[in-house]
């Protein structure tokens, strides 16, 4: 049986901006060794899946620092203090980021996304009935260009590489289980 491991000392965290890192000194409980591991702490955030009326899902491009390229990738970001909800924090995030709105929120579940190193959890909403309500205002590290898909295109793409955020594809696999669609992803998803 898999037991939980010592933790015998917790350092300080070093403070990174949107992350913080927390050193820890950590016994094996199968080898009785000691040693040093880390843990990343971001807020948990939040990733939309804005649909239309006409079965389009409102989809953002924009340049991701870590692989140094342009992604077409879903609304969403971190959970701010003020924000009373995950699903409130979902709501402003859509309408930052796209100027959309969706008529109807729905959770369609959450996960975290590498328990190895980070200690946050991400949750994901279907946005029903999405439409333009107003301006996008993207955070000033933001620089996003809306795309409007047919949700029965996203399969292809996910399968071609054309959305390779492996959130993104999370995002649409839950929104496939939360429609009653258990089918792989090479099926066509229906509105």
């Amino acid at each position: 049986m898999i037991r939980e491991w010592k933790i015998l000392e917790r350092k300080p965290p070093e403070d990174h901006g949107i992350f913080r890192v927390q050193t820890k000194i950590v016994r094996s409980p199968r080898t009785g060794t000691d040693m040093e591991v880390k843990a990343i702490s971001f807020n948990d955030w939040v990733m939309i899946l804005p649909l239309t009326e006409n079965g389009e899902v409102v989809m953002i491009r924009q340049y991701r620092h870590g692989i140094e390229e342009v992604c077409l990738e879903l609304p969403g970001g971190l959970i701010d203090p003020g924000d009373t909800s995950p699903k409130a924090a979902a709501e402003r995030e859509l309408r930052e980021e796209t100027g959309y709105e969706g008529m109807d929120y729905v959770s369609i579940g959450s996960c975290f996304p590498q328990p190895a190193v980070l200690k946050n959890r991400g949750f994901f909403f279907l946005a029903n009935n999405a439409r333009p309500v107003c301006q996008p205002k993207p955070d000033d590290g933001e620089d996003v260009e809306i795309e409007l898909l047919p949700v029965n295109e996203i399969p292809h793409m996910i399968e071609h590489g054309h959305i390779s955020n492996g959130m993104v594809q999370l995002a649409f696999y839950k929104y496939l289980v939360h429609r009653g669609n258990s089918s792989p992803l090479g099926t066509p998803l229906k509105p």
